[in-house]
């Protein structure tokens, strides 16, 4: 008796205290989009009863991290409880939506009829074509055409009485086909106006449904008195994620680069992000915030044994004592002392000990003022982050020995506050598409080229002029002197910075000496054998540039000069 009075007041109080589930309609307000994965805000309108109640988001992605769910809101009650949970829904009964037998039977009679007519048709039509292939036939006849001879005036009658009746016999039959063939059509018709009315029935009571997982965010919150209020919950999904673009433009010369940041958004979380207050960042959630710790380095010396031959140690062990043995001179004594030395050594470290954690603590966020509609398609979509002028110099760059024609340079400036990630690069200039490059922040340096495309307004021509022989007192040398001149023209109306290199042969073999002879105004490593020039020319101006140099090699051995 006493038993069964405490399982009573347990069921009463289970009952009192059970939290009321109440399903929440939210919708998403601001997505955080990081590197991989996204943050997602929710937010909903309650209306609350005096006690403990579930309220319960229905519909959230399938990808959400439990242990990232957090809640807030505004109003007179107490957030208890934060969890994640997964609803199984039952399938509805076998017969719960089962058709009248006598719909079924229907719908199976038409289809056999429809399946019935269709073999009939093709009966019908093969006939047809024979009919019409046998008239082809008789039309196409010598006789009938009066083209055959005959050796008699009666045959000739009777054979043409048979044609006559024959090709009377072939149309009517055709004309029993093609009523025949027309009552069927009919039939199917009608026959397919009943079945499209059966099938909408079917559809009707059998509605589509799916019994997929059901993923919810459960907050049991706790109120005193009726309130009103907002309940505000976020998470980390993954299946999203941004990676950066770029498009650098540029006006003139006299004009800064443009760059504008883009971002490629892209979201397959089962969930809609429509008209959301978007930011971007540059964040990682799935890397390890762990701190590194750095195991203790050792340091000792390397002793290595050998069987066979006489070694000799390279470094001491614990202070013991080079040796020279052989096999044969080795003592018991010796190798015992040794084993204990060994076995006071500490243990071999493992390689888990040397692996390091590292702590990124660098993290840029971008508001996108714009709503955004990202739907959950798995494609990129091209959000604009932000523009920026960068200041550029420009100077033109010309290989005569390769190009005849100035390549415009653009050295950039001021990047680095632009906190750029790695990505590609659009190239425009004056409104042109140029090319495709690619920007990383960890490979440049404080100044950032940009090729812009070749400029026909500068020319440039390499000529080499006659050599100078000289043959040394001794032996077979010969010095060789060799000149080129470089000439240009300016036909832009302004003055141009110019870079021009090209380059003069190093010696692989120490009997053949190249020799800088004249650089003129250029500067020469003598390590790659590169000269270049920093120079300039104004508008409309010819301008000469030339070098010397000189070769002394075996004049009776061919040169290879690559």
């Amino acid at each position: 008796m006493k038993k069964l009075i405490t399982g009573i007041f347990l069921t009463i109080a289970s009952a009192v205290f059970a939290a009321n589930e109440k399903p929440v309609k939210s919708t998403v307000k601001n997505v955080t989009v990081f590197l991989q994965g996204a943050q997602v805000y929710r937010n909903a309108y309650i209306n609350l009863s005096p006690g403990v109640t579930d309220l319960v988001f229905e519909n959230v992605s399938p990808y959400i991290n439990a242990r990232s769910i957090q809640a807030g809101g505004k109003g007179s009650f107490i957030i208890l409880e934060v969890k994640h949970d997964i609803k199984y829904p039952e399938p509805p009964k076998a017969d719960a939506n089962a058709l009248p037998k006598e719909i079924v039977r229907e719908i199976k009679l038409i289809e056999d009829s429809l399946q019935e007519q269709s073999f009939i048709a093709d009966e019908l039509n093969t006939k047809k074509f024979s009919l019409n292939l046998e008239k082809d036939m008789i039309l196409k006849n010598k006789l009938t055409r009066g083209e055959g001879k005959s050796d008699s005036l009666p045959m000739l009658v009777d054979a043409m009485e048979f044609f006559r009746k024959k090709l009377t016999d072939i149309d009517v039959q055709v004309s029993k086909i093609k009523r025949e063939e027309y009552k069927i059509a009919q039939d199917n018709n009608r026959m397919n106006e009943r079945l499209e009315q059966l099938y909408a029935y079917k559809n009707d009571k059998e509605p589509i449904k799916k019994y997929e997982p059901i993923h919810r965010v459960i907050v049991t919150v706790s109120a005193d008195e009726s309130v009103s209020g907002s309940i505000d919950i976020n998470y980390i999904v993954s299946n999203a994620g941004w990676t950066p673009s770029y498009d650098l433009r540029s006006g003139s010369t006299a004009a800064p680069v443009q760059l504008t940041y883009k971002a490629n958004v892209f979201q397959n979380t089962g969930e809609e992000w429509n008209d959301i207050k978007l930011k971007l960042s540059t964040n990682n959630p799935n890397r390890s915030n762990i701190k590194p710790v750095l195991p203790t380095w050792y340091v000792n010396y390397f002793y290595q044994t050998t069987n066979g031959a006489t070694v000799t140690t390279q470094s001491k062990i614990a202070g013991m004592p080079s040796m020279a043995y052989d096999d044969m001179d080795f003592k018991m004594d010796e190798f015992k002392k040794r084993e204990d030395m060994i076995n006071e050594l500490p243990a071999a470290q493992s390689s888990a000990n040397y692996a390091q954690m590292v702590e990124t603590m660098t993290n840029v966020e971008f508001d996108i003022k714009l709503p955004y509609s990202i739907p959950s398609d798995g494609t990129t979509h091209l959000v604009a982050v932000k523009t920026s002028d960068m200041p550029a110099s420009y100077y033109h760059f010309l290989v005569p020995k390769m190009e005849s024609e100035a390549f415009l340079i653009a050295k950039v400036t001021g990047w680095e506050e632009l906190n750029l990630l790695p990505g590609k690069a659009n190239i425009f200039y004056e409104g042109t598409y140029v090319g495709e490059t690619m920007l990383n922040a960890a490979l440049l340096s404080d100044t950032m080229e940009l090729a812009l495309g070749r400029d026909h307004g500068i020319t440039i021509t390499r000529t080499k002029l006659p050599d100078k022989e000289r043959n040394k007192p001794l032996g077979n040398d010969v010095e060789k002197t060799v000149t080129y001149e470089l000439k240009m023209k300016n036909n832009k109306s302004n003055t141009l910075k110019l870079v021009v290199e090209d380059h003069i042969p190093v010696s692989q073999n120490e009997d053949i000496k190249v020799e800088m002879k004249d650089k003129g105004s250029a500067e020469y490593n003598d390590k790659t054998g590169l000269v270049k020039w920093n120079t300039s020319i104004n508008s409309k101006e010819n301008k000469t540039l030339t070098f010397t140099y000189a070769i002394t090699y075996d004049k009776s051995i061919p040169l290879s000069m690559r």
